[in-house]
Order: structure tokens, then sequence, then C-alpha cells
């Protein structure tokens, strides 16, 4: 497998739910999943504006390693065309198709990244030539046998670490399913309104601090709520 350059690493940022952005392409859902007894998963783009679009679909693999996200290319997944042309008004389904089993009892993580691809335009007299590529990227799980995507379970601990004279919130999960946090806050103070980011089955991940934060933690995970003080 073959790491991802740090240049696109830093477009591959979470989705907001039901994206909906300059060029008018809407994506949902924004969580898929492939459980054990699945081939395959749909996900559906929908163009809203008023031109065609042409937009690239890839699946790459998702690990965290040192409270960092890692994205490699993969031959697990596969995108179902990998290519599409949206005309405008219409909608267009991506088959996201596992090609080997998961390992029983394992979750296991992508990246499903959509690109814009840039068509020549003629501008107008009032409007520059220049033509802004969106990029998109959804997480999907899959499920080996023994687990699905409703009984994996995230198990929780976080701490504030100082590398580098910085200081940082990791939060370590050493459950069997992900972690999808949103409206975190520490000790009553909210850290980020929406979604705050993931922390992988058996992963850890951390986010920069501005100051010091003591308290208990409180964040609303997946589709319920966690609370938690520091560990030591």
């Amino acid at each position: 497998m073959r790491s991802l350059s740090p240049l696109l690493l830093a477009f591959l940022a979470p989705m907001m739910p039901l994206a909906h952005a300059a060029n008018s392409v809407m994506i949902w859902p924004i969580d898929p999943v492939i459980n054990p007894d699945d081939k395959a998963t749909e996900l559906w783009l929908e163009n809203r504006g008023n031109a065609t679009t042409m937009m690239q679909i890839r699946v790459f693999s998702w690990q965290q390693v040192n409270g960092h996200d890692q994205y490699q290319t993969q031959q697990l997944v596969a995108a179902s065309p990998p290519m599409v042309r949206i005309d405008a008004g219409q909608k267009q389904l991506i088959r996201l198709i596992k090609l080997s089993p998961v390992p029983a009892g394992k979750e296991q993580a992508y990246r499903v990244v959509l690109d814009e691809i840039p068509t020549p335009k003629t501008p107008s007299p009032n409007q520059a030539g220049l033509n802004f590529q969106m990029r998109y990227s959804v997480p999907l799980f899959t499920y080996g046998n023994g687990l699905t995507a409703d009984s994996a379970k995230s198990q929780l601990s976080w701490q504030q670490v100082t590398q580098d004279g910085k200081r940082w919130l990791q939060i370590t999960n050493q459950g069997d399913g992900h972690a999808r946090l949103s409206n975190l806050s520490i000790g009553g103070r909210g850290q980020g309104q929406g979604l705050f980011g993931y922390v992988l089955a058996h992963g850890s991940n951390r986010w920069p601090l501005n100051t010091a934060v003591s308290g208990e933690l409180q964040t609303e995970v997946n589709k319920g709520h966690w609370r938690g003080n520091a560990s030591q």
C-alpha cells in the first residue's frame, strides 16, 4: 500500500452532514457501513446546481497512529463507478463494494474521497476564468462476522498531554467500534460545536488545546452521550 502525500491529507477533513457547497453537490448518507452479510452499500450524489459536474470517487484505508490520521491506497473496498458525470438536477448512485472478507470481530475504517473534476468554462465579462475544485470526504466502516454497526461499541478515556511545548487533548478508544464525537466540552467549557472528530476502534486521536483544561469531559458519541474525568 502507498501512503498519501501531505498535500492530499490536508484536504481529507470530515464532511459535514449533507454537504452543500458552492458547486451544489449533495452527498448521502454521511455514515455508510457494510455489515458482515452485505457485499456493498450505497452512496448517492445529487447535483443541485445548474451545470453538469464530473466527480472522481476513491476509497482509502484509514488508521490512527500516534494520535494522527493516516490514509493509504488499498484493494479491499472499491467504488463503482469510480468516475461519474452528473447533469444538473440529476442523481447518481455509487456502490461501495467489499472485495475481501473483513476479519471476524473487526471494524475496518475507510475514507471515501470525492473530487469534483473541473470542466472548461467560458468566463463571462464580469467573471475570472478560474474553476474551483471541491473535495468531500465520507467515512466508511466495514465489519467482520460477529460484529455489526449496531453491536460495535467504543470505550473511551482521555488525558491532557504536552509535547514539544504544546498542549493536546488525547482521546483513546479501547472498544471494538469507532467513536464519532460532537459538541465536546471539558469542565463546562465548549471545545467545539458540531462534529469534533473521530477516534477509531483500538486507536487514539489528539486535538490542540489553547489553554490547560480540567474537569469532566462531556461529548455526544455516535447516537449517545459519554462523560468522564481525565485518566492518570
